[in-house]
């Protein structure tokens, strides 16, 4: 990667944390236990942090 070459670093965890909010909010509504909200949360956030990997795509298009 070269210097001028964005990252999109900023981009992915932007998306991860949006997908780990709503899969909070989610799984506390359904589950009704702060652990279990917060776990799947971050196993959620995880997964959008991959999967942002197709919004960078798109973005650096």
């Amino acid at each position: 990667m070269s210097p001028r070459e964005p990252s999109y670093r900023t981009l992915r965890l932007l998306c991860a944390n949006a997908v780990g909010m709503a899969g909070f909010v989610l799984a506390f509504a359904i589950a009704r236990e702060f652990a279990v909200a917060l776990v799947a949360a971050v196993v959620v956030a995880a997964i959008g942090y991959v999967a942002s990997s197709a919004v960078v795509a798109y973005a650096s298009a």
